[in-house]
């Protein structure tokens, strides 16, 4: 088989995987295109399907591994979100703002830091007691205890 009918076909497989994306075509996509540049120096056909089957296998075996485990990082990560919430803290700085923000300082540090930068429904002054009830991007929001 030509090499360059085995790039077309790794071509079209990727254009699938970003019309559909299900990471599972990707796979077989790059092991086409893997046999298409072996297949510019072997011209047996056994050769490149052998070439094909074992690249497959392997990217794909790899491949599904390394989302799998990252799918399970993401969720502790939303494990780890989770627990924040309901946290009390102390308010160390508050700025006037829309919507009012400054830090807070907790007891206990949370992932790895005491003092957080929050945002909040109300107006809190230094030494106001708060709860934290959800992470918005890097800052958590709280309300008044």
């Amino acid at each position: 088989m030509p090499y360059w009918l085995w790039l077309i076909c790794g071509t079209t497989l990727l254009i699938i995987e970003i019309l559909v994306p299900h990471f599972v075509t990707i796979w077989f996509a790059l092991a086409a295109l893997l046999t298409g540049v072996v297949a510019y120096w072997v011209g047996g056909i056994a050769a490149q399907l052998a070439v094909f089957s074992i690249s497959s296998i392997i990217l794909f075996s790899i491949g599904w591994g390394w989302l799998r485990n990252s799918m399970k990082m993401g969720a502790r990560a939303r494990h780890a979100k989770e627990s924040v919430i309901g946290e009390a803290g102390t308010v160390v700085s508050s700025n006037v703002g829309d919507p009012p923000s400054g830090k807070v300082r907790f007891q206990v540090p949370i992932h790895g830091d005491d003092v957080w930068e929050y945002i909040s429904d109300e107006q809190l002054s230094q030494g106001d007691r708060c709860v934290v009830t959800e992470i918005v991007e890097t800052r958590v929001k709280v309300k008044k205890a």
